[in-house]
């Protein structure tokens, strides 16, 4: 398939991405068999989902159902697993080791941050996403974090992460764009209206300019500096016909 401007202009500031999404696709069709992809972020795989649409055969794996970070493959019958689950424990007396360190870890003997998927740190326990060849290298090859020694397994278990929400309820006159991230915020209309013109909202991992836009329960809205919400929606209308809502908002 041929990318022309018309095409490019449904996806504005994203155009590389899916130049290279079609070239995956084009491949996979050009020589008969399956394309895998590097571990690609929530906002890459509503546009997989979204150039794809039913047209295109495609397959999503992150290791959980939940998962922020998922490879995708194009064109394959077969229902394979694209990643494997690592872990490690370590000795929470005598050394303390977070997600970072384990990043820069992994980064250090050479591994790519688009080659894992969710990875973190669990009291004891480091839980990593990874492709099969990818693991077998760490395995080989990451054997010390800080000071402690490390000794990561291929497990039989696909750990699911555990995210901490904190919820809130406020009013606001509609359930417009800009009123919702007022909200969110805690700033002016206003200064809503900039974030959102600004590119820096995205509703459903999608930017969107339009400030007047209308939320729907359930949407993920994300805002650059801020923080990740989902809007839970109206709860009622108050006596001065304001809108109470409820949002949660990702720790």
């Amino acid at each position: 398939m041929k990318i022309n401007d018309l095409f490019l202009e449904h996806y504005k500031g994203n155009e590389s991405f899916v130049a290279r999404v079609q070239d995956w696709i084009n491949q996979s069709e050009r020589y008969h068999k399956p394309i895998i992809t590097p571990f690609l972020n929530e906002t890459e795989c509503a546009l997989v989902e979204k150039i794809c649409g039913k047209q295109t055969p495609y397959r999503m794996d992150g290791g959980y159902p939940n998962a922020t970070l998922k490879r995708v493959v194009f064109f394959s019958e077969d229902d394979f697993s694209l990643v494997v689950c690592l872990c490690a424990t370590f000795n929470t007396k005598f050394e303390t080791i977070g997600h970072r360190d384990v990043l820069g870890a992994l980064m250090n003997i050479g591994i790519e941050r688009n080659q894992l998927g969710d990875l973190w740190v669990n009291d004891n326990m480091i839980v990593c996403y990874t492709s099969q060849k990818q693991a077998d290298y760490i395995i080989q090859n990451c054997t010390k974090i800080k000071r402690s020694n490390i000794e990561f397994k291929v497990s039989d278990r696909h750990y699911e992460q555990i995210v901490k929400k904190e919820r809130f309820t406020t009013t606001i006159s509609s359930e417009r764009l800009d009123n919702v991230v007022s909200a969110m915020i805690q700033k002016s209309r206003s200064i809503a209206q900039e974030y959102i013109v600004s590119q820096k909202v995205r509703v459903n991992h999608e930017i969107l300019e339009e400030t007047s836009k209308l939320c729907n329960n359930g949407d993920t809205i994300s805002i650059r500096g801020v923080g990740k919400f989902i809007y839970l929606g109206k709860l009622k209308t108050t006596r001065k016909d304001r809108i109470l809502i409820e949002f949660e908002k990702y720790s």
